[in-house]
């Protein structure tokens, strides 16, 4: 099983933090970059080979990976110009090997059974399935509304308020989606694709520890979630 993971963005919101001198997703989280979190938990799920979408601070990733990663099957699909989320992912598509692919954002987390999401995936013939989990507060994040046959029926990218659910960040894709096909140069995956009424998207509501690093706030709580979760990434 392959996975994308998505680790170009600029992460402008953190610099206050980070400064620019590295990009987000190699950005310490007790002690390790964050991005070395989200391969060790994928790995521990079944993903073999890794596709890095790059851009922002591009080079850094990939000795930071090969560094650290030796022996791991992966490649990089490097962005010239950022291509915002849906470029990036088309984009790394050509790397893919298989049918379908995993898609994670690689400046959050989300606890998960990929397992269940193939599983869930398969029963409902879906070339296009996300996982969800429930907040207190959707202002921050992609608001899902779900029907009862898992089916995504709105998708707001940002500002709706409230308890809700959101879009994790990881995403089922198969590689032949045709409405992909349809864009080019920079897009948005959440607001071409997602949140587009005529393309069927199935949504898995799921519970499980989930944060992002985005603000200085989450970059600050992630310290003691990394430290007290930890059986989750270390084997």
């Amino acid at each position: 099983m392959e996975a994308i993971l998505l680790a170009g963005g600029l992460g402008t919101r953190l610099h206050g933090v980070t400064g620019d001198a590295y990009p987000k997703s190699l950005a310490e989280i007790a002690g390790r970059p964050f991005l070395h979190y989200v391969v060790k938990y994928l790995e521990k799920q079944g993903i073999t080979r890794f596709i890095f979408a790059v851009s922002h601070h591009s080079q850094m990733i990939i000795d930071n990976i090969k560094a650290n990663f030796p022996n791991l099957d992966c490649d990089f699909s490097h962005e010239e110009q950022p291509l915002g989320t849906g470029g990036a992912i088309k984009l790394a598509l050509n790397k893919v090997k298989g049918s379908q692919v995993l898609v994670v954002n690689s400046d959050s987390f989300m606890e998960f059974s990929l397992s269940d999401f193939l599983s869930f995936s398969e029963e409902n013939d879906s070339n296009l399935s996300i996982v969800c989990t429930e907040v207190k507060d959707v202002s921050r994040f992609g608001a899902a509304d779900i029907d009862d046959n898992a089916q995504l029926i709105k998708f707001f990218e940002k500002g709706k308020q409230g308890a809700g659910f959101i879009n994790s960040g990881i995403y089922l894709l198969k590689k032949n989606h045709q409405l992909l096909s349809k864009f080019f140069g920079k897009f948005s995956f959440e607001n071409e694709i997602l949140a587009n009424e005529d393309v069927p998207v199935f949504a898995m509501k799921n519970k499980g520890l989930f944060f992002d690093i985005g603000t200085p706030n989450d970059f600050e709580g992630a310290q003691t979630l990394i430290t007290s979760h930890g059986h989750l990434f270390i084997n």
